[in-house]
Formats: structure tokens, sequence, C-alpha cells
């Protein structure tokens, strides 16, 4: 779609520099961006390549200075930059397709499975006995809703995924392409023949407003649920295991793996590749580093990083120490250089 700047101006609520009357017609990269394109700068490391860039029109933080040389003539100002391009992104970017309403032919469906008002069942979708999907949910090509399952309304089950039996997903979530939602726990008993399996009769439980990234896997319960409360947001390839509890607001990034029956409280972040240990507490709002190694319990409101985590001060208390050991070495060859001197002196 076409919008002149001085219509994304007053969409974002932006000071604009430039020409008003300038129309642009899409978003694009600092590098790839030509005169019908809207880029934008963040992170002040690209500033050199904003000053090369060929963009319709740049988008800045509020106080962000303009090369000397060089740089798009329209300049957008605004106070939050990724807040004003993902609005300007929706107007001027095609949405991606939505499939349509209807139960492909090539869809399984279970005669007691129970389906609201304008569902989609993509191409090859099983939905099992006793399953109940509401109104406006899609269930992409491939994907499995089992027996028994809930799936509330306005959700978008993606390609492949796995929602398995008796779990129960809340209203307008998202689960992409290839997750596994309910698979078993990992809960084995030694044995004499080898390690015994733990029955997993559980369930899984997802709140409104969820988002679960591409082949994440959420375990369902031993006994009673694993949960996942509303708006939480989980990233790619993240693995939660059997009876864990994720607070409301919680976000978790890439290849995160959570032990079993451990909390997460609410309003946390847990960053890429971080791993919590099992039966451990997360209080609420707590900020837990990438590849931070959780094996205590976290306090409420605490910044933790490091193998094992520790408070993130802390942990650059001991960096810190560390790097200054480097040195040790060679004061250590100095002294013993000094003292076989010093004994040569007394032999002498």
């Amino acid at each position: 779609m076409t919008r002149t700047l001085g219509e994304l101006a007053d969409l974002v609520g932006g000071r604009l520099a430039g020409a008003p009357a300038c129309a642009v017609t899409g978003v694009s990269a600092l590098a790839d961006a030509g005169p019908a394109d809207v880029a934008f700068l963040a992170v002040g490391r690209y500033r050199e390549a904003a000053a090369r860039s060929r963009a319709g029109c740049l988008v800045v933080p509020d106080d962000w200075q303009p090369p000397a040389d060089g740089g798009p003539a329209n300049v957008l100002y605004v106070s939050d930059v990724n807040r004003a391009m993902a609005r300007i992104a929706e107007v001027l970017c095609p949405r991606l397709p939505v499939p349509p309403p209807g139960v492909h032919p090539k869809a399984a469906l279970a005669e007691s499975a129970r389906l609201g008002a304008d569902v989609h069942v993509g191409a090859c979708a099983v939905v099992g006995e006793g399953a109940q999907v509401g109104d406006r949910t899609r269930i992409r090509a491939g994907a499995v809703v089992g027996d028994e399952t809930v799936v509330g309304a306005d959700c978008d089950i993606h390609a492949g995924v796995v929602v398995r039996e008796r779990c129960r997903l809340g209203d307008r979530v998202i689960v992409h392409a290839g997750a596994v939602i309910g698979s078993d726990g990992f809960g084995y008993l030694a044995g004499e023949a080898g390690p015994e399996k733990i029955p997993q009769l559980g369930t899984v439980e997802v709140g409104d407003d969820v988002k679960i990234g591409a082949g994440t896997t959420v375990d369902r319960a031993r006994f009673g649920a694993t949960r996942i409360g509303a708006k939480v947001k989980i990233d790619n390839l993240v693995q939660i295991a059997h009876n864990v509890q994720v607070g409301e607001g919680t976000v978790i990034v890439a290849q995160v793996a959570i032990a079993g029956s451990t909390r997460i409280g609410r309003g946390c972040q847990i960053a890429g590749q971080a791993a919590i240990d099992g039966h451990l507490t997360v209080g609420d709002g707590a900020r837990i580093a990438a590849k931070a190694g959780v094996t205590k319990d976290v306090p409420p409101g605490t910044d933790v990083s490091g193998y094992p985590a520790v408070e993130h001060r802390e942990h650059l208390r001991q960096e810190a120490a560390l790097r200054q050991m480097e040195d040790v070495p060679r004061r250590l060859r100095r002294i013993e250089q000094r003292l076989d001197t010093d004994q040569a002196k007394d032999g002498a």
C-alpha cells in the first residue's frame, strides 16, 4: 500500500524532517531500501549504514544526530523506533495469507469432535474424538489436535503442530510450526532390565494470548498439569518439562530448557540458551541472562547470570577476578627468577 510521509508521521506521532507529500510503498533494511521504502535506525552502530542508505524515509530516535555527509533526505523522529516501525509495517506490508473457514476434504475430523463457527481445518489435519475447537480458530495443514483436547477461540495452530490428548489451550493462542504440546514428560525409574517408564498421566494447560514458537516442546505433567500462564511468549526450540508452571507475561527466548516441576514467576525474562534445574522457584520479575545455568532458587526481581548462576553483579566481579588471574603465572615466574638470583648470590 502507498502512504505519504505526512500520514506516517501522524500515525506514529512523530516529527518529520522532510517532504510530507513524499509517498512510500514498503519497509526494508537499511542496506536494501530504495526511494519508495521506509528504513529505520534503532542501534547506533548502524550509523554509517544509515548515512549510505537510499531509503525514502529513515525512522530514528528523537535524539538522533544526522550525519554531516549523506543520509536520507526525509527523517522521521519518534520516541520508540521499534513501536513506530511495527505500526508503519502494518499499513505498508501486505499481511500473510489467511486460510478461509471450512474443513478441507482431506482433513480427518472425528464424528464426536465439535467445531465452533468459522473454524478452518486444513489438508491432512486431524481433529480427534471428543476434541473441541473454538470459534474462528485455524487448524492448519498437517496439524493434529488429539482426543478430548480443547482449543479456544481465535487460535492459530500452524502446520505440523501436535496438541496431544486432553490438553487445553485458551483463546488467541498461537502455536508455530512443528511445536508439540503434551508430549510425555521424561520420567524413568531404575530397573533390573534398564530404565522403567513412569506413566505421564497429566495434561498441559495454556492460558489466553500465549505464543509458542516453532519446534518448542511442552511436556504433559506426571500428575495434574504443566501450566503456561496468560500472555506468556515462548520463542523457538524451547523445552519445558513436566509439571513446570510459568507465570503470566513471562518471556522465554530460544533454546531455553526448564527442568521438571520448576515454578517460573510472573513477568520474568529468560534469555537464550539458559538452563534451569528442576524443582526450583524463580520469583516474579526475575531476569536470567543468556547461557546462564540456574541451580538454585532465584528471588523475585533478581538478575542472574553465569554458571552456576549468581546475582549479575557478583558474576561480573567473578569474571573480573578471572581476568586478573591471567597475570598470575607471569608474576610467579618473576618471583621465581628473583629467588633463583638471590640464592645464586648467597651461594657465591
